[in-house]
């Protein structure tokens, strides 16, 4: 390609879109894919949570408007945001153990964690609190990679936007926590990957472990965790 080349074929593809857009079939490509249920749709509004899902296909011509929130682009699997903790639906259990290892290995270190403790001291393997600063957190996903417990995962959720930033956007733990319900209706395809399968077994079988230490504690002069749903 020779010189300057490139920057020719770029000018001649924004002209052509131009000339699609605005001129060629007398306003054909004008049409918008998107645009409400009326040209002004200033009272008819559809209720949270049913608005329409607008898509922008690779052979979709003319221009493409979606009027957000009225209408929403579609939310791919892969998006993340910010992370969330899983909880088990069946027994409530968190699998969460306060190993610390998300905060040591987050970028900006938006993450910070209580270790709980027994009745006599000594501390057991859960959160006693757990929060996450979303002005800080960098949606990078380093924890939910790291996590040897599958206990972080990173949601879908954008609309974060409140009037207040000092307290409401530093996420405690009741505010991470979900259900693995939630998840697998949110990843379908990654909650039945291979992977994700193996990971749930390691889970079971280290929630088993953790269950017969916690039943054997009382004995041992160690009390059991108590169960957080």
């Amino acid at each position: 390609m020779g010189l300057g080349t490139g920057i020719l074929t770029g000018h001649l593809v924004t002209l052509r879109r131009f000339l699609r857009t605005f001129l060629v079939g007398q306003g054909r490509t004008l049409k918008r894919r998107g645009g409400g249920h009326q040209p002004l749709d200033f009272f008819r509004k559809p209720a949270p949570g049913t608005e329409p899902v607008i898509d922008q296909g690779p052979t979709t011509e003319g221009l493409f408007t979606v009027e957000y929130p009225d209408e929403r682009l579609p939310t791919r699997e892969r998006f993340r945001v910010l992370p969330v903790l899983i909880y088990d639906d069946e027994d409530g259990y968190v699998r969460c153990t306060s190993c610390n290892i998300c905060a040591k290995v987050c970028p900006p270190q938006c993450i910070w964690m209580t270790h709980a403790q027994g009745p006599d001291g000594n501390p057991v393997p859960m959160p006693e609190d757990f929060f996450i600063d979303m002005d800080v957190c960098m949606n990078c996903g380093f924890c939910a990679e790291y996590c040897p417990f599958d206990a972080i995962k990173m949601d879908q959720n954008f609309e974060q936007s409140n009037y207040e930033r000092h307290q409401t956007h530093i996420y405690s733990l009741q505010d991470l926590l979900v259900s693995s319900t939630y998840y697998a209706q949110t990843h379908p395809e990654a909650w039945a990957s291979a992977d994700e399968v193996a990971e749930r077994n390691k889970v079971k079988k280290k929630k088993d472990q953790r269950l017969q230490k916690a039943l054997a504690g009382p004995a041992s002069g160690r009390p059991a965790p108590a169960a957080v749903s």
